[in-house]
């Protein structure tokens, strides 16, 4: 078997650092605009980790910076792209690399130490991965087996096995040894040979690494590696007729890396959670009252203080400056409270009331006051939405009787037309129950519009059946829809159209809960809404916009990604979002 024959001739000192600055300019030259059409691949035990956020953010970050030059950001300048084939411009004369790039064959003459021929990855090992794997399958091992996996920097000599020189490490198949930066191995593991898979995992959080064959964990194979420097996968190869693929996770692998990295992330958070933390007394106490005071847990948080000042006779304060609360402020604790919970029980209505009542012209005078409003005019419409849904799937359950007539069903069209100078959203169809129909439909502060449409609606519609509690609820709808398009008819805003054009896209659908749309009904957006309505209100009432637990976990979550992006790989197993879950 063979590969396509490439021409090689031997390069000089001289050539060997220009090919390592040529493939260090292509990485930074390539980068953005690769992250700008696709994210880095990486293997699927990286998947729920700091990395992959980090992968994920950057590429967001890019996407919506596309065509405005680079960023300045720490995450913005960094290259995540991790080893996913091996470098055709970077390997020994004596090896051939199939199309894929993944697989080996040695085509040298394979007499003399000095014909091992070995190759490197296309891209270095992350710090950001915390620890990093690949597996190699022997495909044969030829006339000796003197086949090495291992690890290098980019600027080891290519015409030598993995571990014999400074700066490589490797685990060699004629006689299981492993090499550390040395010509003389040290007794490691069993032999490996055809059919075997051997993995490398490269931890770089203890500077250590270890292998596996055929999914058995062999142990620790080096210690004291030499981090500081990008290290890059190796194989090499030595005599006629050794072939091998290489596995960089493109598919599964054979050892289950991601149990062992679950090990790994529950003995260094077991270091965190063992270590005396140094609060004064109550402070914990206090944050945790805060938090439920924020959230408007009114009755949980006095309790709360009962409990705490009965076990350890401290006394703490409802207030979010922990001191005693006047009237004033305890008040408008209430006040948030109740709005809170109209918000998250779909009252929304009942919110705008009260927001009228406590916060109208000062909220309204605030450029993100004026969205919140927004998007509780908005929510009220899907809450409309949501309840005619369920009076709509209740029917659908209960047989009707038609006393041998067939009921008339009758259909609200909506349609987008194209081609008007002023296109809309929705169109509404007026008929002679119009103006008592919008008596029934409730003023707040006039309601949404935009001169925007919803491209690509088709025309269709709610089918209802002639009971007139729904006939005059989506009445109702339509009518509250049709003020809601009317408010906002001059608001060009993109974020303002787009979110009409969601909220619209409702009325498409004969029972939107089961639509691709109802996401919009789910209980998270009340949540959402909840809690940007409160910190509204306290910045209102010049408190903080946050309760002080909230800061403290953003500020762990922040400090964490800038360790990663510094290069720190102990943040890949201090996931803080998932150790808080």
């Amino acid at each position: 078997m063979s590969f396509r024959r490439q021409s090689h001739v031997p390069l000089s000192p001289l050539q060997k650092v220009n090919s390592a600055k040529r493939r260090c300019t292509s990485a930074i030259t390539t980068a953005t605009s690769l992250y700008t059409s696709a994210p880095p691949r990486f293997p699927a035990y990286l998947e729920h980790t700091l990395y992959a956020d980090l992968v994920r953010e950057q590429h967001r970050n890019r996407q919506a910076r596309s065509g405005e030059g680079s960023g300045s950001s720490s995450l913005d300048n960094l290259d995540l792209r991790l080893p996913s084939e091996w470098n055709v411009h970077d390997k020994s004369r004596h090896l051939e690399i199939d199309p894929t790039g993944l697989e080996l064959m040695y085509t040298g003459p394979g007499k003399t130490e000095s014909h091992a021929a070995s190759v490197r990855a296309n891209f270095p090992i992350r710090r950001q991965c915390g620890i990093y794997y690949f597996e190699m399958k022997v495909l044969s091992k030829g006339e000796d087996g003197f086949i090495g996996i291992g690890f290098c920097s980019g600027k080891n000599g290519l015409d030598r096995l993995p571990g014999w020189d400074n700066d490589s490490w490797g685990y060699h198949g004629d006689d299981g040894h492993s090499f550390q930066e040395c010509g003389t191995g040290d007794k490691y593991g069993p032999q490996f040979t055809t059919g075997d898979v051997v993995g490398c995992g490269v931890d770089l959080i203890h500077k250590t690494a270890f292998y596996t064959k055929n999914g058995t964990f062999l142990g620790p194979a080096f210690k004291s590696i030499k981090t500081h420097m990008d290290l890059y996968p190796c194989v090499g190869l030595r005599t006629v007729g050794e072939r091998v693929s290489v596995n960089f996770g493109q598919n599964p692998f054979v050892f289950d890396i991601v149990q062992y990295i679950k090990e790994q992330k529950l003995s260094i958070m077991k270091q965190v959670t063992t270590r005396p933390h140094t609060a004064a007394n109550g402070a914990m106490d206090q944050l945790v009252l805060s938090y439920l005071v924020y959230q408007g847990y009114m009755r949980t948080a006095q309790a709360a203080i009962k409990n705490i000042e009965h076990v350890t006779s401290r006394t703490l304060r409802l207030s979010h400056a922990g001191s005693e609360p006047n009237d004033r402020e305890e008040k408008d604790m209430y006040a948030r409270q109740s709005i809170r919970a109209a918000v998250l029980a779909g009252n929304v209505d009942r919110a705008l009331e009260l927001v009228q009542e406590h916060f109208s012209h000062t909220l309204e005078d605030m450029a993100d006051g004026q969205n919140i409003l927004f998007e509780l005019k908005c929510r009220k419409l899907v809450e409309m939405m949501r309840e005619y849904s369920k009076r709509h799937a209740r029917r659908e359950k209960v047989p009707q009787k038609n006393n041998g007539h067939v009921k008339s069903r009758s259909t609200v069209q909506k349609h987008v037309r194209t081609g008007k100078s002023q296109p809309e959203y929705m169109d509404i169809d007026s008929n002679d129950r119009d103006s008592s129909t919008s008596k029934r439909v409730r003023d707040t502060s006039g309601v949404i519009s935009t001169n925007g449409r919803a491209n690509g609606f088709m025309d269709s519609g709610l089918v209802l059946s002639d009971d007139e509690a729904s006939e005059t609820m989506l009445e109702d709808i339509m009518a509250y829809g049709k003020a809601l398009q009317n408010e906002y008819h001059s608001d060009q805003r993109p974020e303002i159209r787009q979110r009409l054009k969601e909220v619209f896209s409702l009325f498409a659908y004969s029972d939107p809960a089961t639509s691709p749309m109802a996401y919009l009904m789910d209980n998270s957006g009340r949540q959402e809404l909840a809690n940007r309505l409160n910190s509204a209100m306290l910045v209102l009432q010049e408190r903080p916009s946050q309760p002080p637990l909230e800061r403290i976990y953003q500020q762990a979550m922040t400090s964490n990604q800038q360790l990663a992006c510094l290069g720190y790989p102990e943040s890949m197993l201090l996931d803080v979002d998932t150790a808080l879950r």
